[in-house]
């Protein structure tokens, strides 16, 4: 009998770019595909109208009712004002985002767990899609949040730290990113945080490299939640993968 495959770092790190080969060869999903960024876009066309129709002419009032601001500077700060709300809105926009395309994200899991012959599970109610979503990020951000902001504070008061503290952020947001599109399809599944921890430490390998590739296209703007449905569907090919190669080795997480 053959050996099984292993699922180590490489494997991990072009699994991204497998996945969105594979989404763009399957029609059923273009649709899903696009949500997120549709979603982001919504958001934050949203946000630029009412900062421009709404928080400059107010900040313009409030500073005009004053009497002894000058109207161009009035102007000014409103027009600052504005540009302040559009781009806190960007991070709101990009936070949002992912929790409220829970539903299609879901979807493409689904597609791709039909393509792998994966086992039936039972369907989210639509609530609970949108609850998903959230846990993704929010377990992302509580795996990876506290650790990097003590190591960034640990560099400001010993900057030589920087040596050592900078890749282990690197790492840390790494592991982070993969924790937080893993959550999808463990959630799906019923994984529960015991065995997440375990999945993690015992694939450690595997979701470093995933977490690093994927992390790349956090360099550029947007393009995060662009590749989310592709991450969504990289981790669960690689979830599938490691159980059944665990199915000669081992108990699946």
């Amino acid at each position: 009998m053959a050996a099984p495959q292993v699922v180590g770092f490489w494997r991990g790190f072009v699994a991204p770019f497998s996945a969105a080969r594979r989404l763009l060869g399957r029609p059923a999903a273009w649709p899903w595909l696009v949500v997120p960024a549709l979603v982001f876009l919504g958001l934050e066309v949203a946000i630029i109208a009412v900062a421009w129709h709404t928080v400059r002419p107010w900040v313009n009032e409030q500073l005009a009712r004053m009497g002894w601001v000058p109207e161009a500077l009035a102007l000014g700060a409103s027009w600052l004002a504005a540009a302040l709300a559009v781009f806190l809105g960007w991070f709101l926009a990009m936070f949002l985002a992912p929790v409220l395309s829970a539903p299609a994200l879901e979807r493409v899991v689904g597609l791709t767990e039909a393509e792998l012959h994966a086992p039936a599970r039972a369907p989210l109610g639509f609530l609970a899609e949108f609850y998903c979503g959230a846990r993704a990020l929010l377990s992302s951000l509580a795996f990876t949040l506290p650790l990097v902001l003590g190591l960034s504070l640990f560099e400001l008061l010993l900057p030589p730290a920087a040596v050592v503290c900078t890749p282990l952020k690197a790492l840390l947001g790494a592991l982070g990113v993969a924790w937080g599109l893993f959550d999808y399809p463990l959630t799906l599944r019923g994984i529960g945080a015991r065995q997440r921890w375990h999945f993690v430490r015992q694939h450690f390998l595997v979701m470093l490299g995933f977490g690093s590739a994927f992390s790349l296209v956090f360099w550029l703007p947007c393009f995060g939640v662009v590749m989310l449905p592709v991450g969504v569907a990289a981790a669960t090919e690689l979830y599938w993968e490691i159980v059944r190669a665990e199915g000669h080795r081992g108990p699946t997480p």
